[in-house]
């Protein structure tokens, strides 16, 4: 039987660059203003230019927009 980990060890995970990247986009737009953005983002250690990995979606073929 294994052990429960403890609250230090389950928060120890690490986010991946795409985590990190959707946290900067959500932040952006839950915030009023750049002033406040730019302290949440000081606040979770996560830098602006985080947001721009995930790049351009692609658009999916076979969708109602592919012609």
């Amino acid at each position: 039987m294994q052990a429960r980990p403890t609250p230090q060890q389950a928060d120890a995970h690490e986010p991946t660059p795409q985590e990190r990247s959707r946290a900067v986009r959500a932040t952006a737009h839950h915030a009023n203003d750049a002033a406040q953005l730019a302290e949440l983002l000081d606040m979770l250690g996560l830098d602006p230019d985080e947001g721009r990995g995930g790049g351009v979606p692609q658009a999916r073929s076979g969708g109602p927009s592919a012609a």
